[in-house]
């Protein structure tokens, strides 16, 4: 019976307010009435005999008059209306409801959609498949845009009803090396839908669209039970408001390779002696891999490969090793090429080589005699003699606590201060501003430390004052005999003596040591404890830097460990902490901000990053006391990112940002798993292309952009009308 309804025009205008204009069409007729008033009839003899012979003329002039007026009026209008772009749809009963749509397109961004099965990446698929949603959607429609991502970005977040402007956006979108946060954009979703609502009252119809792989590792938040609960309730919100379609652009046999770490097993890296480097691929394939190729590469340049046999579904280390030959930052680069992910064939370390390692020690009781003063022992630990002969990494200067606040502590890479009675005001400032940009402090105690004053100073104790210690100094215990508790050798600084027990870490007692009480709010970690369970070394990441508490001596006044055979490798250990802290700082994952300090003198200096897309930018400093520091968080392209400050201060720092390779696992969430445990009782259409589930029509669309064409045509056709009957009538002069 449909087919015998009659046809009715649905019809509206994209830019309503334009209509405003049309009163303007009353300007012809205005003109027209002021100029019939503007004259005054004066009789006069002459022109009796002209009026008789026009009385003959006035119908005809009346009508050309009339007919002229309404061709220019006519004008006035269809410019208006073309410029209100009005759309106009000849459809039966059934369809008249329907109305303007507005379009979500939510597009993943993330690295997994770089997967190339074929000539294009499945990103570039999802573009495609969003420009044709757009060239094929009806005149009126809206669309929005939001790239999917961690974070993710809304891209067009007010309906717009030009699909131009849409369709370049889509064109200049690009991929970013992060997963997604699924929750956070179905917030964002929701903005989106709700500042449509408000914004655009005429629309009645809302759809969301996701092109998206379906990868398994973003389409499964790992969420807390409250997380998850508000989550669903957002969804929920959202499928209220709109029709919600998943289109699937994944492939269910897409395997993967991808390098997963890359770590430096030696703490620092100098020029003396060759540095192993240690990469690990994992195989995200159900089939193993025969001779995969493992290539190293320094600066851009390829120093060594090897082949390795990487089973399925499983993890593989590779070994290289490299002697450098100038004291620079260097670029180090793992690659693993030959499937069809190439984003996570790479990995990155960015190695800062030092001709030695320089260590200041601040020697808080001199001595004349040899191994009388804090300092003896701990400089022997810092550069024990070698057995090869050759001179030792370590470069120790030694100066006492009077001499500290003249010197230029950021040539060092660690301060150590021994037995420091009390430090001034100046001196507590200089301290603070090494380790806040980026040096690492050593405290070891003892007899002459006032621990009132150290609180005070360096403690927060004193207003205006940043804290330095990662811990609270109290009384000093009794003499005694107290061993050494490793606490399972849980934290880095101790693994080295696990199944070591004859090191003499465990069985050289502590006489005497300064009870220390570490804060609640604190990052800091107890290393190892004492006694009867205090705390007797401490560490925190304080600023860009690090601070390590000692709560004993570094001579023998309060322990004979100093003259025992577990001496030398706890003072390397700790060394080697503080120094592998400096090179954790340079690598990062995609997403984690960079950070770099300078002295404060330098606050006037330009400071830049350059991206790995070879992008410059401009980065504001922020000094604090006798430090600037920047910080730059735009890290969503993994590479290699470089710092610069320019001159006087001429300094530059790589940082390497890696993907997290969880997203490399192209395993796809079913879509049964997505209507059971993702979005349960949501109503969803899961798609593998683009389909227009709107409504069937009874009639024709006029197609998009034909109604407000056609009026300009018009325009141009009543304006060459009304030029040839102004000159026909006689009135073009």
């Amino acid at each position: 019976m449909s087919s015998f309804l009659p046809l009715l025009l649905a019809f509206g205008f994209i830019n309503l307010p334009m209509l405003g204009w049309l009163a303007a069409a009353a300007a012809p007729i205005l003109i027209h009435l002021w100029s019939r008033q503007k004259y005054r009839e004066v009789s006069w003899a002459a022109m009796e005999y002209l009026l008789a012979a026009m009385r003959r003329r006035t119908r005809r002039m009346q009508f050309e008059q009339w007919l002229l007026l309404a061709v220019r009026t006519l004008l006035i209008v269809l410019l208006v209306l073309a410029v209100a772009e009005p759309f106009l749809e000849q459809v039966g009963l059934a369809s008249v409801a329907v109305g303007r749509t507005h379009r979500v397109l939510v597009i993943d961004g993330s690295y997994s959609m770089a997967y190339q099965p074929n000539d294009r990446s499945r990103f570039e698929q999802a573009k495609a498949l969003a420009r044709r949603i757009v060239e094929e959607s009806h005149q009126g429609d809206a669309f929005a845009l939001i790239l999917m991502a961690s974070p993710p970005r809304i891209v067009v977040g007010t309906p717009a009803m030009e699909p131009g402007e849409v369709l370049a956006e889509i064109d200049t979108l690009k991929r970013l090396d992060t997963s997604i946060d699924l929750p956070t954009t179905v917030s964002e979703i929701e903005k989106v839908l709700e500042n449509a609502r408000r914004e655009s009252p005429g629309i009645n119809r809302h759809e969301v669209y996701f092109l998206t792989d379906l990868q398994r590792e973003g389409w499964s938040p790992k969420l807390n039970a409250a997380a998850m609960a508000q989550f669903r309730r957002r969804i929920k919100s959202v499928a209220e408001k709109a029709a919600l379609v998943v289109i699937d652009l994944g492939q269910s046999d897409a395997e993967n390779i991808a390098v997963s770490g890359l770590r430096m097993l030696d703490p620092v890296a100098t020029m003396a002696e060759s540095v192993q480097f240690e990469a690990t691929l994992q195989s995200f394939s159900t089939r193993p891999k025969s001779q995969q190729l493992v290539e190293l590469f320094v600066d851009g340049r390829r120093v060594k490969e090897t082949s390795v046999e990487l089973p399925a579904g499983a993890e593989v280390n590779v070994s290289f090793t490299y002697r450098f030959e100038t004291s620079a930052d260097h670029v180090v680069e793992v690659r693993s090429p030959g499937d069809a992910l190439e984003v996570d064939n790479h990995r990155w370390a960015a190695v800062p080589v030092r001709q030695a390692i320089r260590v200041l020690c601040v020697n808080g009781r001199p001595s004349g005699e040899p191994f009388h003063g804090a300092t003896d022992y701990l400089v022997r630990a810092l550069a024990p003699q070698r057995d090869d002969g050759q001179p030792s990494l370590v470069d120790v200067d030694v100066t006492t606590e009077s001499a500290l606040q003249e010197r230029e502590l950021s040539g060092y890479d660690v301060v150590f201060l021994a037995d420091v009675a009390q430090l001034t005001a100046g001196e507590t400032r200089v301290l603070n501003g090494y380790v806040r940009s980026g040096g690492n402090l050593v405290f070891f105690l003892g007899a002459q430390v006032v621990a009132d004053r150290y609180n005070r100073e360096l403690g927060g104790g004193r207003r205006g004052v940043k804290r330095l210690l990662p811990a609270v100094l109290e009384d000093v215990a009794a003499p005694g005999m107290y061993l050494i508790d490793p606490l399972e050798y849980r934290h880095p600084m101790l693994r080295a003596f696990r199944g070591n027990e004859r090191a003499g870490l465990l069985t050289t007692p502590i006489t005497q040591y300064v009870k220390l009480r570490v804060p609640d709010d604190t990052k800091a970690a107890v290393v190892a404890a004492v006694g009867p369970g205090d705390p007797l070394i401490v560490e925190e990441p304080i600023g860009h830097g690090r601070v390590v508490l000692v709560g004993t001596s570094a001579d023998t006044s309060w322990t004979p460990m100093p003259i025992g055979p577990g001496y030398v490798p706890l003072v390397q250990e700790l060394l080697a902490f503080c120094l592998s802290s400096q090179q954790r700082q340079r690598s990062l994952l995609v997403g984690q901000a960079l950070n770099m300090s300078v002295a404060a003198a330098a606050s006037e200096v330009d400071a830049t990053v350059e991206r790995p897309d070879g992008a410059v930018r401009a980065l504001p400093l922020e000094c604090d006391g006798d430090y600037c520091h920047v910080e730059y968080s735009d890290t969503l392209l993994s590479g290699i990112y470089t710092a610069r400050f320019a001159s006087p201060v001429d300094r530059s720092a790589s940082f390497a940002v890696n993907v997290d390779t969880a997203e490399g696992n192209l395993t796809q969430l079913s879509e049964t798993e997505l209507r059971d445990k993702v979005w349960p009782d949501i109503p969803l259409l899961v798609q593998t292309t683009w389909q227009n589930f709107e409504p069937p029509t009874t009639g024709s669309v006029a197609p998009r952009g034909s109604v407000p064409v056609d009026l300009l045509y018009v325009v141009l056709g009543l304006l060459f009308v009304e030029s040839l009957l102004a000159w026909r009538f006689g009135y073009h002069a």
